[in-house]
């Protein structure tokens, strides 16, 4: 039977994080002397990230969530409007790939992956009720976890919906007919039914 921390997150969880330390042994030590603590992790282990802007991860996870595909971790940072998503290792490498194959129009605005040779912070088990740096915008799940490791947002999927929720998010004068037309018809269809 697997054992849980006093906050309920599951030690198979903890230690698939600690994991991307430079000592799992004592970073698991740590965090269960002080879990409300952010952590500090290296990218590129078990884990890469996109870095997106809020409203746009919001909206890609709102259309990931429709299309009933797996929604893995995601950081807010509290003081930037960036969020960080955690997608399966090795994504950095196929990233330009995935972004050039879509439609995204504006590349002031691409979304980045970042791999090896960068860290990051997420939230401890029970993060502390103000002054926090980071917080979960989509926690990890440990019901749909396998090993101990959770589902992370898969690539392919994640560039489809970000780039549909840019195309949502972006100004009319900036859309193409076809993006108004999609959105148009999208309002209507979300719109309560008039007897």
């Amino acid at each position: 039977m697997e054992t849980c921390t006093a906050t309920g997150e599951h030690e198979r969880l903890s230690a698939w994080f600690a994991a991307a330390t430079s000592s799992p042994a004592a970073s698991m030590a740590a965090w269960r002397i002080t879990p409300h603590i952010p952590r500090r992790l290296s990218i590129g282990i078990t884990f890469d990230v996109v870095l997106a802007e809020r409203s746009l991860v919001e909206l890609t996870y709102e259309i990931l969530r429709r299309y009933e595909q797996t929604l893995g971790p995601a950081i807010h940072f509290t003081n930037l409007t960036t969020v960080a998503v955690l997608v399966p290792p090795g994504t950095a490498v196929r990233w330009s790939g995935l972004i050039a194959n879509s439609t995204w129009s504006d590349h002031k605005a691409l979304p980045i992956c970042i791999s090896r040779g960068q860290a990051i912070r997420i939230p401890g088990i029970s993060p502390a009720a103000s002054g926090v740096l980071v917080e979960w915008l989509q926690a990890p799940s440990t019901d749909s976890a396998i090993g101990g490791a959770p589902l992370l947002t898969s690539p392919v999927p994640l560039v489809r919906c970000l780039t549909e929720a840019r195309s949502l998010l972006a100004p009319d004068d900036e859309r193409s007919p076809l993006n108004r037309a999609v959105s148009a018809v999208r309002a209507v269809i979300r719109s309560p039914q008039r007897m």
